[in-house]
Order: structure tokens, then C-alpha cells, then sequence
């Protein structure tokens, strides 16, 4: 079995649903075929180096997995027939690899994504709170100003009530 990287590059004008079954029929491609997906990397809209197909942009998205020459000859094939995908490459980064090795390293990194994603939330959330709180402190602020000049304009308004009532 061989390690394989592919990168696509889908038509940028597609609405995100037809992109996503685009790449999950890539997936389930690679399950048919007896593969093993390392790992999916979507990097978006990107602008092209040159022109394709009178489009300047493209949606790129990276496919490291590992299966055989069928798979990668039945990718092809199918990158060839539909014409919402501009541009396809697939390359050979290892010809003989360990399949348990290949699955450890991507439960690591999915197990490492998880942990940032967790410390995100996290951070998001104390971010939230402090900005609350920053918020909340800001209303009493104003709201004490307020209370300020409504008494100071109370307190102006008596004095002239009373010289009105004397006159």
C-alpha cells in the first residue's frame, strides 16, 4: 500500500453543499477501495496562478490517504468526467507504508485538533465573560453619570422654583 497526496481544485462559483458532496464522494471512494483517509485539508477560495477556464479563483482542498493504483486511477477518472473539478495532482509521498503507523499518526492529530479546538472554546469563553463583565461596567458607568446629572439638573431646577414663587 502507498501513501498518496491529492489536491483538487473545485469551480469557486459552487454553493458549499455541492462542494461537500464533491469531496465526500472523494471519501467514499477511498473507503470503496480498501483506503485509509489520513487526513482532509480544506484551504477555500484561493486566487489561481493563471486563469482556468476563465476563472481567476479556485476552492482548494487536500487529500493525504493511503490505498492502491486502482484508487488513484478511479479518482482520476472521475476528476476527468466532472467538470466542477478545474484541476486535480496526486503525487506518491511514501511507496511502502505501515497502515497502523499511518492511523496512529492521524488519531495523534486528530486527538492534538480536538485539544486546540477545546482551548479555543475556552478562550472564547473567558473572552465572552470578560467582555460581559467590561460591558456591564461600562452600563453602571453611564448609568451613574446619569443619575449625576439628573440630580444636578434637580438640584438647578429647585433654587429657580423658588424664586419663581416668591416674585
Amino acid at each position: 500500500m502507498r501513501r498518496y497526496e491529492t489536491i483538487i481544485i473545485l469551480s469557486p462559483d459552487l454553493p458549499e453543499e455541492t462542494r461537500q458532496t464533491l469531496c465526500d464522494q472523494v471519501v467514499e471512494q477511498i473507503d470503496e477501495h480498501q483506503g485509509f483517509l489520513a487526513e482532509t485539508d480544506v484551504w477555500g477560495n484561493r486566487r489561481l496562478a493563471y486563469n482556468i477556464g476563465k476563472k481567476s479563483r479556485g476552492y482548494y482542498v487536500r487529500f493525504d490517504y493511503c490505498g492502491g493504483t486502482e484508487l488513484v486511477n478511479e479518482l482520476e477518472r472521475r476528476f476527468q468526467i466532472n467538470d466542477s473539478y478545474l484541476k486535480y495532482m496526486t503525487i506518491v509521498t511514501d511507496k511502502s507504508v505501515d497502515l497502523d503507523a499511518v492511523k496512529q499518526e492521524a488519531e495523534k492529530a486528530q486527538a492534538e485538533a480536538e485539544k486546540i479546538a477545546a482551548e479555543k472554546a475556552v478562550a472564547a469563553e473567558a473572552a465572552a465573560k470578560r467582555a460581559e463583565e467590561a460591558q456591564a461596567e461600562a452600563d453602571a458607568k453611564v448609568a451613574e453619570k446619569e443619575d449625576k446629572a439628573v440630580t444636578a439638573a434637580t438640584d438647578d431646577k429647585t433654587p429657580e422654583t423658588d424664586t419663581d414663587s416668591e416674585a
